[in-house]
């Protein structure tokens, strides 16, 4: 059963967005530096990151350390997800199955938990979150539609 909670205040919703603007490119960086992981996936993770912290920021008691620890979570789970194979022959590659097909139903849960966190967000948060994820936008993209 999904429990709505209250909406944010606009003091929150202005905490959260400095709290992104400092620490987006920082916690990316760390992926993409420390993970190797690409920088397209990286800002995924870093999303991933945020909407966590949305559904437990009452619990958080230092915020950069959670983050860091956050992040570097989320990439070891992206590895551990997307194993690094390296196939032998070409045709074997051919006939491997996609790792994104597999984790459709074990993707389930998290998607449920996003969008009761979404609820939690203003229209505009929303707004930016469909564009960057469902419409493919890129950060440029958004910035020009956004205004």
């Amino acid at each position: 059963m999904l429990t709505t909670q209250p909406a944010p205040s606009s003091h929150d919703e202005e905490r959260f967005e400095a709290i992104y603007a400092e620490h987006f490119e920082f916690l990316v960086g760390v992926a993409v530096q420390k993970f190797h992981i690409h920088e397209s996936e990286a800002e995924t993770l870093v999303h991933e990151v945020f909407l966590s912290y949305l559904k437990k920021h009452e619990s958080v008691r230092e915020l950069r350390p959670w983050l860091i620890g956050a992040i570097c979570h989320a990439s070891r789970h992206y590895w551990r997800l997307n194993r690094r194979m390296t196939p032998s022959d070409p045709q074997e590659e051919m006939g491997r199955i996609d790792p994104a097909s597999t984790r459709i139903l074990d993707s389930l849960p998290d998607q449920l938990a996003a969008r009761q966190a979404l609820e939690c967000l203003s229209p505009r948060c929303q707004r930016v979150l469909y564009l960057r994820y469902f419409e493919g936008c890129s950060i440029l993209e958004l910035a020009e539609r956004m205004g």
